[in-house]
């Protein structure tokens, strides 16, 4: 099934996602991946989640600024233990090594401390850093670790840059990437696309983001 999103139905779609979900992004420019993973933060705040960015194209200080404006107190959420931001070589690639059962943990781990506040957990975690450290068959194993509903009760949504995928040659790498999510967002003209993965096809893909797979 694919269903076109325009932005008040996006943040809809956003806002509506459920502990266990595992989301995938693609997306073809820093605003659009601004727009969308800070209203999902945004949101998860005002819910009464714990929230962590996992950062990877920008540094923290630049993340910590851009919700600052987007009207996120990050000062006082941050000093609460509310809000994390994190940045890619403090979780996912740690001195040079992508190991798998590590990353888990530390979710468990920030699940277990939001969870004795009171608070569920949502998280974004932006993929870049795994292209351009060329440990995309690691990034792949670890999404599938995940599983496309996640065991741990978080709303995930994994941001994937689709110029980096371009620029790094991993253009086949996309399709599995879509079958290891619950549904997978696509940044287009006109709006934003959703698909199921099991309806998706290589041909789909290649014509929501114009390129070759």
């Amino acid at each position: 099934m694919t269903t076109m999103l325009l932005d008040n139905e996006l943040k809809t779609f956003l806002e509506e996602v459920k502990p266990s979900n595992h989301v995938l992004l693609f997306y073809d420019s820093q605003e659009s991946k601004r727009h969308i993973l800070y209203n999902y933060l945004k949101d998860g705040l005002e819910k009464g989640r714990g929230v962590v960015y996992i950062c990877s194209e920008e540094k923290p200080e630049e993340v910590r600024r851009g919700l600052n404006a987007f009207g996120v107190d990050v000062e006082p959420n941050e000093r609460s233990g509310n809000l994390l931001i994190k940045n890619f070589d403090e979780w996912y690639i740690e001195d040079g090594k992508v190991e798998i059962l590590k990353i888990i943990n530390r979710w468990n781990e920030a699940y277990s401390r939001f969870r004795e506040k009171g608070l569920g957990m949502r998280v974004a975690g932006e993929t870049s850093c795994f292209f351009r450290q060329n440990k995309v068959r690691e990034l792949l194993r670890y999404e599938y670790a995940l599983h496309r509903v996640v065991s741990t009760p978080m709303e995930v949504l994994c941001a994937y840059d689709i110029q980096t995928i371009v620029k790094t040659g991993y253009t086949d790498m996309i399709m599995p990437l879509v079958r290891a999510h619950g549904k997978a967002i696509f940044t287009a003209h006109g709006g934003s696309v959703v698909l199921e993965p099991e309806a998706v096809e290589d041909t789909d893909v290649e014509r929501l983001l114009e390129i070759e797979i």
